[in-house]
């Protein structure tokens, strides 16, 4: 925490916790009223996953803007949470749009409400571009929510196997972020240390961090949904903790010293029930009869 915290407080902290606040009175007026209550709530961190894909293109690849919520030491940790607190607000009203089946007004009106609240933080300076304009905020949410008001029609029909597999993978994904990576991250516990894609470190975490859910996530989605004996899964799934243990061992992932077991076993069994879980929460009222589940 930074020492200073409690002098920013009420200069730059506050102003993301009341965004914040907003994201949840949203989300009560969207769940009080909702006819598939566990739909509704697991896809909203279908949407986060998504709006964390397109954040990560403008401010690790394109540097187009910066946070500063003044919570931590380190900067960049620091920028990554007001990214948190932006793209939950930003998801939480696109699944207000999509589920409510608002008129296109609503979407300008919204786009609207963004873009003065993206002067306000710039005013206050708690929110810096780069070259990024306060315009492209408007029109960009009004394209990422018609994206998800369409997606969350097709997912909610299940009719689909695609987008019910990108459905899955983002909302995993999302929640484990925020759970199981997020809380390494914040321990010192595990690290990936690999170089691939930027030469800053805490860049190069976030980056291989996306890699590495890319490839856990498209090989234990698939698991689950096989119908491969629970034997044959439990062999499917060591082959994971040889990987890691390999990728440990090469100095690719840095893991606290006897946390090896721990950690693994949080990302990869972990992962594996919070996929069972969102699976449950999205397609258990839509599946058809006799479609199988593991």
């Amino acid at each position: 925490m930074n020492p200073t915290f409690w002098t920013t407080f009420w200069t730059n902290t506050i102003w993301f916790i009341l965004l914040f606040l907003t994201s949840i009175i949203t989300n009560v007026i969207i769940l009080k009223k909702s006819n598939n209550f566990k739909f509704d709530l697991a896809f909203l961190f279908s949407i986060i996953g998504l709006s964390f894909i397109f954040e990560a293109g403008l401010v690790l690849r394109l540097n187009a803007y910066s946070y500063y919520p003044k919570i931590f030491r380190d900067t960049y940790l620091d920028i990554i949470f007001g990214n948190y607190f932006s793209q939950i607000s930003v998801s939480t009203t696109a699944l207000l749009l999509a589920s409510k089946n608002l008129s296109f007004i609503w979407y300008g009106a919204f786009g609207l409400i963004y873009y003065f609240i993206e002067v306000i933080f710039l005013k206050l300076g708690i929110y810096e571009h780069f070259w990024y304009k306060s315009y492209y905020t408007f029109f960009g949410f009004i394209l990422f929510s018609r994206i998800a008001k369409k997606w969350y029609k097709i997912a909610k029909k299940y009719t689909s196997k695609f987008i019910n597999y990108i459905t899955l993978y983002f909302s995993v994904a999302s929640f484990s972020t925020f759970t199981i990576f997020l809380g390494q991250r914040l321990l010192g516990i595990q690290i990936y240390k690999s170089n691939v894609f930027f030469t800053d470190m805490n860049k190069n975490n976030t980056s291989t961090g996306f890699l590495y859910q890319f490839i856990i996530f498209n090989y234990l989605i698939p698991l689950y949904k096989s119908k491969l004996h629970w034997v044959l899964k439990t062999i499917a799934l060591s082959y994971l903790f040889l990987a890691q243990y390999l990728a440990y061992r090469a100095g690719f992932i840095y893991i606290h010293k006897g946390l090896f077991f721990i950690v693994t076993s949080l990302d990869l069994i972990g992962c594996y029930f919070l996929i069972a879980v969102f699976d449950y929460l999205l397609f258990s009222n839509n599946k058809p009869t006799g479609d199988g589940k593991n």
